[in-house]
């Protein structure tokens, strides 16, 4: 067993190692901002209140929400720098068609969420639900144009 792991990690060049490194990073990032914000939310949460509203809309200690911030608009765009400079044509092709992907469904789906909600015909625009929709319409662009 160890053999096959040592052969398949030999096979991989430098850039490989480093891309699949950086996405590590970022979901281990992800996963601590997660936690911290389930604690957090779980913390002040009461018995009755919805706990779903109170992870995406509840009140954040100043300090965790200047060190999310530090770490959405300063760390994420170091590393996705990063990320960019190792991967591959192929793998950057994707990346720009995913990134593609999330502008249409921003820009279409923005325009037309918001002209339903002033006919009363949705509900208001959800920040978080748009962001949602475009990091889908990302990432199945990018798994699809990646593993086809």
């Amino acid at each position: 067993m160890t053999a096959m792991i040592e052969r398949q990690t030999a096979k991989k060049s430098a850039s490989e190692r480093a891309n699949h490194r950086l996405l590590a990073i970022s979901g281990a990032l992800g996963g601590a901002v997660g936690l911290v914000l389930a604690m957090t939310a779980l913390g002040g949460h009461r018995r009755g209140d919805n706990l779903g509203d109170a992870m995406l809309n509840g009140p954040l200690p100043v300090w965790l929400a200047i060190v999310l911030a530090l770490l959405w608009g300063v760390v994420m765009p170091i590393i996705s720098w990063r990320w960019e400079r190792v991967v591959d044509e192929h793998e950057r092709e994707a990346y720009r068609d995913g990134a593609v992907a999330g502008f249409y469904a921003l820009s279409i789906g923005g325009p037309v969420w918001w002209v339903l909600a002033r006919a009363d015909l949705v509900r208001q625009i959800d920040p978080l639900a748009l962001y949602a929709l475009v990091l889908v319409a990302t990432g199945v662009t990018w798994l699809w144009r990646k593993y086809r």
